[in-house]
């Protein structure tokens, strides 16, 4: 099976670029990038703190390495390094020779190897992090490929005498990983201990996390389930916007968030809606209702409810369990870069940027100012690496967008009205990055509901799909006793 091409493929040494191909199969490609996106959904992850919620042995407890997924591919004699995204390493890189000598002979048919590609440290110099890894990897003249290492931890296909599928529980799997792998120094199997219980998981998070051996755990229950575990840290985010609830309208439902980048302009980061009491959620109302600002941007949350934008004032402080800057499919998550000025918030340009995971609201930071020190974007980057993150990006002119489509219902009940709107527009920016060719707003204002207010977004690629959409709303939703207005 012809798998990836290594033409062009050539030896390494310290200083040199490792060798890139692309992955050739597509089916192949489909399967690696495939397993990145069911493992990202398959974690669950929980704060340090939450271990003793863990459900109880056995567990089978992991350091979680700071690096980047790769999987190791072998096919006869052929051995080599693939990402979810296709890219393949080739050529004599020394995790790939030791690899090489480890598993080539020894397993049988094609075999694919999940694994954590990270860069050894120095005596002293801590835990292994993805930035230092990318060094590793580069071609400037500090690049040491012979730092690069390899800890698999899962199996995809393959066997060998022995076991000549991959077992599905994941105890047989591993110990399919230790025997293939025994004796490796740069590559190896992760290391993994027996937990009985919660309290032994608080007993190697502190050995490994806390003791700076890793950045935290990986926690694989018996019924499939699997954890990371990290500790929680907090981050100072400026408020640029904010949505009210539905059945209290006094109250912030979410929040919208921004750092600030070098040059003073304002990235998206996250949103917030773990705010606790209701008196927390009235408190920010109060404050931040007052202060509104004109926006030709528009972000909606996950509910569809548009944010309404405000002057960049509040600073508020949120605890995260984690940070990414890829996908599920491992590309850079994109994320709006904006301008504040006399006459509101005006969109830059998207540009590659970091989210935050299950942030939870802390406290308002008064004593923390707007500006590129209280609130900077390094409070992401120094912990996940971030393409272009100090790059001074300039405003261009977008095509306007024009609604094609736009139908209003009324419906009279009991003295009161109902009222349904359609708007369909062509957004002329499908061109460019996280724009979709049109949308599809549906609102739906029911004053008898126990939610008045419902809005639904759809994106779609072409007019024809835009239609569809339409169509099967307003047949769903406009039965007998609606009057187009």
């Amino acid at each position: 099976m012809s798998f990836y091409s290594l033409a062009g493929a050539r030896p390494l040494g310290k200083g040199q670029q490792t060798g890139h191909n692309c992955v050739t199969d597509p089916e192949l490609q489909t399967r690696l990038s495939g397993y990145k996106r069911q493992g990202a959904s398959a974690y669950r992850a929980i704060g340090s703190e939450e271990i003793a919620g863990l459900p109880h042995g056995p567990l089978q407890v992991s350091p979680k390495i700071d690096g980047e997924l790769w999987f190791l591919v072998v096919d006869g004699d052929a051995c080599t390094f693939a990402s979810p995204k296709g890219a393949v390493l080739a050529g004599d890189i020394p995790v790939l020779v030791e690899a090489r000598g480890l598993l080539v002979g020894k397993v049988k048919g094609l075999t694919i190897v999940a694994g954590e590609m990270f860069a050894l440290q120095k005596p002293g110099a801590g835990r292994a992090r993805v930035g230092d890894l990318g060094s590793a990897m580069g071609g400037e003249a500090s690049a040491d490929v012979a730092r690069m290492a390899f800890a698999a931890f899962d199996v995809l296909a393959g066997g060998d005498a022995d076991t000549p599928m991959p077992p599905e529980p994941y105890n047989e799997r591993l110990d399919v990983l230790r025997r293939w792998f025994e004796g490796g120094k740069r590559a190896q199997a992760i290391k993994t201990e027996l937990a009985a219980s919660p309290a032994d998981v608080v007993r190697l998070f502190g050995e490994w996390a806390d003791g700076g051996k890793a950045e935290g755990l990986v926690v694989r229950a018996k019924d499939h389930r699997i954890f990371k575990v990290k500790p929680f840290f907090t981050l100072d985010a400026v408020v640029i916007g904010y949505t009210e609830k539905s059945d209290a309208p006094n109250q912030v439902r979410s929040a919208l968030l921004a750092l600030m980048r070098e040059y003073g302009t304002f990235q998206v980061t996250s949103s917030v809606g773990n705010f606790g009491p209701d008196e927390v959620r009235m408190q920010l109302y109060t404050a931040l209702s007052p202060t509104q600002a004109p926006s030709t941007y528009r972000q909606a949350n996950t509910s569809g409810e548009l944010y309404r934008f405000v002057r960049p004032e509040m600073v508020i402080e949120v605890r995260v369990t984690d940070v990414q800057a890829e996908d599920s499919a491992g590309g850079p998550l994109s994320r709006m870069v904006l301008n504040f000025g006399p006459d509101g918030w005006t969109q830059v340009a998207p540009m590659p940027g970091a989210s935050v995971l299950h942030p939870v609201f802390t406290r308002i930071r008064t004593d923390k100012g707007v500006n590129p020190t209280d609130v900077r974007m390094a409070q992401l980057t120094e912990r996940v690496p971030v393409r272009d993150a100090a790059k001074h990006v300039t405003a261009h002119a977008r095509p306007k967008s024009e609604v094609v489509r736009r139908e209003v219902y009324t419906k009279e009940t009991k003295g009161k009205v109902a009222v349904r709107k359609l708007i369909v527009w062509k957004t002329n920016k499908e061109a460019e990055p996280d724009f979709p060719a049109f949308v599809v707003h549906w609102t739906d204002y029911s004053p008898d509901r126990k939610t008045p207010l419902e809005r639904e977004v759809r994106l779609a690629p072409t007019a024809d799909a835009a239609e569809r959409i339409a169509a099967g709303l307003l047949e769903e939703n406009i039965k007998k006793g609606w009057v187009k207005a």
